[in-house]
């Protein structure tokens, strides 16, 4: 693997030699991470699309969750980690392959693509999903056999919600607000199970001490409890809107675009201002207040945000 690995070192070090793409491959980076689907996210949900909105974060989500387990089933360096020569154009902790902008970009940019269903959004996602995947190589974060990975789970992942998703729907409908609540619960449950057990497995397979201290939070069980609190929310937050809150996403541009605002601000006091004041240790309190921490901030969009505009006439109500 370390031949195969040193293999691709060189390709990464000529795009690094383009010094020029440093500020925009940035910014294409940028477009793949959590901070841009926290924006993304409650712009379609509450602004634009709800129903899509809602499909659109279990996609991201579900992704998300997938990719921290193989990750870490993988745990194999990043390019910088691996070569001193490589430079760090951005800092990661977790394991590299599938890389994680690759995949979601890939899940998230096509689902939309397929939801608009023209010509121009398939180009454009692929551009998008382009742009974001050479910005990881030429960052030094990753290996091509890291995004060729990601763009393979990501379509793979999409094959299967698009075959899953209405036979879940359907079941869904049929077992109520309590029924739906228990369901969340145990697809959130599941997600940390399975995360679990994986790293169960690795435990035994120590990494080499040539970029041991790279990975030295690569194993930590962050991201896998920020999936399943998220997944959570989403899931609890849907039972309760199409029971209380159901809510036409359209309107006016100033309504929608007042409730993206408000939507994104609930959404910094949760992520962030709760990150401010809740405990970070030790890891067990501390990975119990991320999934609150997460539930809440995606509960806030789902639901939470959708009623408040019901009773404020921010939003009509969706028969």
């Amino acid at each position: 693997m370390d031949a195969f690995l040193q293999s691709q070192i060189p390709f990464i070090l000529t795009l690094q030699q383009l010094a020029a793409l440093k500020a925009p491959m940035a910014l294409f980076s940028f477009f793949g991470s959590e901070e841009f689907f926290l924006i993304l996210f409650p712009l379609i949900y509450l602004g634009i699309d709800a129903g899509l909105g809602a499909r659109l974060a279990l996609v991201l989500l579900s992704s998300a969750s997938l990719n921290w387990m193989l990750k870490l089933a993988f745990h194999l360096p990043r390019p910088y980690w691996f070569d001193a020569r490589v430079q760090a154009l951005a800092a990661e902790g977790s394991y590299g392959l599938p890389s994680g902008h690759a995949q979601n970009a890939t899940g998230v940019w096509f689902f939309l693509a397929g939801a608009i269903k023209k010509q121009w959004a398939w180009v454009a996602a692929l551009v998008v999903i382009a742009l974001i995947s050479f910005s990881r190589l030429y960052l030094g974060v990753h290996f091509p056999v890291d995004v060729i990975g990601g763009w393979l789970v990501g379509g793979l992942f999409l094959a299967a919600f698009f075959w899953l998703e209405p036979k879940a729907t359907q079941w869904l409908n049929k077992i109520g607000l309590g029924g739906q609540v228990v369901a969340a619960t145990g697809v959130a449950a599941l997600v940390i199970v399975i995360g679990l057990v994986v790293r169960g497995f690795v435990a035994s397979s120590p990494d080499p001490v040539s970029w041991a201290s790279f990975a030295a939070g690569a194993r930590a069980l962050d991201g896998l409890f920020t999936g399943a609190g998220s997944i959570f929310g989403v899931g609890v937050g849907l039972a309760m809107t199409n029971r209380w809150a159901k809510f036409n996403a359209g309107g006016p541009l100033g309504k929608r675009a007042t409730r993206f605002v408000i939507g994104l601000i609930g959404v910094l006091i949760f992520w962030a201002g709760l990150k401010a004041i809740f405990p970070q240790e030790p890891e067990a309190v501390a990975l119990f207040f991320r999934f609150v921490r997460y539930t809440l901030a995606t509960w806030w969009v789902v639901f939470l945000a959708p009623w408040l505009f019901l009773k404020v006439n921010l939003a009509e109500s969706r028969s």
